[in-house]
């Protein structure tokens, strides 16, 4: 068992054993010894380090190479990590599965013991044609890993699946339908990795594997869910078992194997504590003729963070007037069309003016008070984070709505077209836009944007301000040297420029 050391405890530990070595060297010189100053580390102090060495990564494969090399350097090391149960709870299985990627997880399994297990599991090729019937990760090699994971479904704390095709998630989705309980499941992330099915029209496929599946017992396994995040996944919406959540994501679904919006609604009431809500691409099927009054205001009185890529403005502008989120602070918006569906551009200044009339409606006075926002569906003057990605818009319908955000800290601008940098870029620059602002970045610049932020400087009041940092990363190649004139002038005044 790992013992209740914390990383400070064990580095205090760890110099005060270094100390004591050092002193009795200094008091015996003549004594000789073989022991190296961590050989006379106790084993439970060399457990504690072993757990945080293996733990102080974001990234899986470490985890488990690290906890590897640890048990191969000697035989106490090994003695001592193969007993520190919490070394072997990260199970890593990718394609092509072979055989000791399974002598190897069984080994985890059973080193682990009781403790609670996190499951990433990444069957995607990157040579796969796009043809759904030939990738060589199948609902039969998945069956073989489902078979190997749920005698432990119990011990579930985090999942992670990516496969490129849908018939290893219809097939993990049928084995989690059996689980009972799964006590200890905090986060899933379950994802099939193709966007294009967002497309407006594009309907879901293969069309024989539509059918939802009540996952989990019909969603009653589910007691200690925080964090969902569904990419082109669905699942019977009605029988979810999703409650009590933190964090939310729907992304990249087709259209039409969303929930209704009374399921939808049903999953929001049941998750009052919502802190983040990510919705790319579409939402819950909204019948606007059949919507109630009381679905027109979902209120979340936690969140704070909402991400939202739309692929239709229409749509769009029917979701948001459903939700009403008096303590957002950060919100990022995304016109996901140019990636999903080139052939159907979107014109965001209708979303843009929703959002700044919605606002304006709620306040008396531009000071916006504090009961105004706390009343204001999206207070868009309480923001302290704005992201907008790829919109393209009337610039005086940006700049309405960039004037509804005077206390914004952090403003990511990125794919913006050239007309709409040099129309908000002199203001932003200035501090007559967001005079808050502190962070100012331009992601994914291209010539023309670099071009219309460089016109834009001779024009603004305020350049190079100590309180503001203005940033630039450019996607160009192959440039001339007219746009490396204008990015050698741009950090000239100031600007930190990426390419």
């Amino acid at each position: 068992m790992m013992p209740s050391f914390t990383s400070t405890m064990v580095s205090d530990c760890s110099e005060s054993f270094l100390n004591v070595h050092k002193l009795n060297a200094s008091r015996y010189p003549y004594k000789t010894t073989s022991t190296s100053t961590i050989g006379v580390i106790p084993d439970e102090l060399l457990s504690a380090i072993f757990h945080f060495a293996t733990h102080d990564f974001h990234d899986c494969y470490d985890a488990i190479f690290h906890a590897i090399t640890i048990s191969h350097v000697c035989q106490h090391w090994r003695n001592v990590s193969l007993s520190t149960t919490s070394l072997w709870t990260v199970i890593v299985l990718t394609f092509p599965t072979h055989r000791n990627q399974f002598f190897r997880t069984v080994s985890c399994l059973t080193r682990s013991r009781s403790r609670p297990l996190h499951l990433y599991m990444d069957f995607r090729d990157p040579a796969w044609n796009w043809d759904e019937t030939s990738h060589l990760f199948n609902w039969k090699n998945m069956e073989n890993v489902m078979r190997l994971l749920l005698p432990h479904a119990h011990r579930w704390r985090k999942i992670e699946l990516l496969t490129d095709t849908w018939a290893p998630i219809f097939t993990f989705l049928s084995y989690a339908s059996r689980i009972k309980s799964a006590p200890m499941l905090h986060d899933i992330v379950l994802s099939r990795c193709n966007a294009f099915f967002a497309a407006k029209g594009e309907l879901f496929r293969p069309s024989a594997m539509r059918s939802p599946i009540a996952w989990f017992g019909g969603g009653s396994a589910l007691h200690s869910l925080r964090r969902v995040s569904l990419a082109g996944v669905h699942i019977d919406w009605a029988s979810s078992g999703l409650s009590g959540l933190f964090e939310l994501e729907l992304k990249y679904h087709a259209s039409e194997v969303m929930p209704t919006l009374q399921e939808f609604c049903s999953i929001i009431s049941a998750c009052p504590e919502l802190e983040r809500l990510s919705i790319l691409g579409w939402g819950p099927q909204i019948d606007t003729d059949a919507v109630v009054p009381k679905q027109r205001s979902l209120r979340l009185a936690h969140l704070q963070d909402f991400a939202f890529g739309f692929i239709d403005v229409d749509y769009a502008v029917d979701l948001l007037s459903l939700f009403h989120f008096p303590a957002l602070k950060a919100l990022s918006l995304e016109d996901l069309s140019p990636s999903v569906d080139p052939s159907h551009l979107c014109d965001s200044s209708r979303l843009l003016d929703y959002l700044t009339a919605a606002h304006q409606g709620c306040c008396a006075s531009s000071s916006h008070t504090s009961p105004c926002t706390a009343c204001c569906p999206y207070p868009l003057s309480s923001l302290s984070s704005l992201e907008l990605r790829g919109l393209t818009s009337r610039e005086a319908s940006l700049c309405r709505f960039l004037q509804e955000t005077p206390t914004l800290d952090d403003l990511v601008l990125s794919s913006l077209d050239g007309s709409n940098v040099q129309a908000i870029a002199p203001g932003l620059i200035s501090s007559s836009l967001c005079p808050s602002l502190r962070d100012l970045t331009f992601k994914d610049a291209n010539s023309s944007t670099i071009a219309a932020l460089s016109a834009s400087l001779q024009v603004g009041t305020r350049i190079n301000s100590p309180s503001m940092r203005v940033a630039v990363v450019a996607d160009i190649t192959d440039s001339d040297d007219a746009t490396h004139q204008l990015i050698h002038a741009l950090r000239s005044s100031g600007i930190e420029v990426t390419v």
